[in-house]
């Protein structure tokens, strides 16, 4: 998706990939926005970039970073109502893959993202085990941060990530975020296949 600065832009960064996949798609969900681009910036901050007219920005933003913050941290939230050109360069710096024609879209979403891949990989075993879901995606977002994310029906992804959070505290740790997004956004593909263990 291109973006030349013609259209409003706006940006939500979280601590962490899980909180900020969970903003995108409230943010896509809330308004009439397109999604164009993404960025793990590095240090664990994550940005996700929208497109619209500025109303509909607005909106997306604020529903992205509550949704966000419900269960993680916001470290920053923007609407630019008119980027100069250099900025949308920036933003196609960072654009989001597009989708395959073929690609079946996601069924339930469930993630979990601990400090450690220790306890990340405790927690992918226990939901694997716990429920029939399909680990389809792993990323560290850097300094630390792990993150799994599972697909299947809704009450076998909820199962797995209780299962997921139960197992990072048998460890004697606390998961840093976790979530089940029921019927994901169609577009939230374009962010979740990038981290297919394929």
């Amino acid at each position: 998706m291109l973006y030349e600065g013609e259209e409003a832009l706006g940006l939500l960064e979280t601590l962490g990939m899980v909180p900020a996949i969970f903003g995108a798609d409230s943010m896509l969900k809330a308004a009439d926005v397109e999604l164009i681009a993404y960025e793990n910036v590095g240090s664990t901050l994550v940005t996700i970039m929208v497109k619209g007219d500025v109303a509909a920005v607005e909106a997306s933003v604020a529903a992205g970073a509550a949704a966000a913050a419900s269960i993680g941290k916001v470290t920053a939230r923007n609407t630019m109502p008119r980027p100069v050109r250099g900025v949308g360069r920036i933003a196609m710096a960072h654009v989001a893959d597009t989708l395959p024609e073929n690609d079946p879209g996601l069924r339930s979403l469930g993630m979990i993202e601990t400090f450690g891949i220790v306890a990340l990989m405790e927690a992918a075993d226990a939901m694997i085990k716990t429920a029939d879901v399909e680990l389809i995606g792993y990323e560290n977002v850097a300094s630390g941060y792990c993150s799994a994310l599972v697909q299947g029906d809704v009450a076998a992804c909820k199962s797995a990530v209780d299962a997921g959070v139960r197992a990072v505290k048998s460890l004697g740790v606390e998961p840093y975020s976790s979530c089940v997004i029921p019927t994901p956004h169609s577009h939230l593909v374009k962010l979740v296949r990038r981290y297919s263990l394929g």
